[in-house]
């Protein structure tokens, strides 16, 4: 787990496997995984630029 967003939803890095270094989404309302960088680096750049 790399972040809690709130009401249950995490930010999640992948570590093993053919997605290894995907950063995922978790959302237990609708009970699913959302992709949302294909990259550590990529997603913690647009995480600290993030107002």
């Amino acid at each position: 787990m790399l972040a809690e967003q709130g009401c249950g939803m995490f930010y999640r890095l992948v570590l093993n496997g053919p997605r290894t270094g995907e950063v995922w989404q978790t959302d237990p309302v609708w009970g699913g995984f959302v992709r949302v960088s294909p990259g550590f680096r990529t997603w913690y750049t647009e995480w600290l630029e993030t107002p």
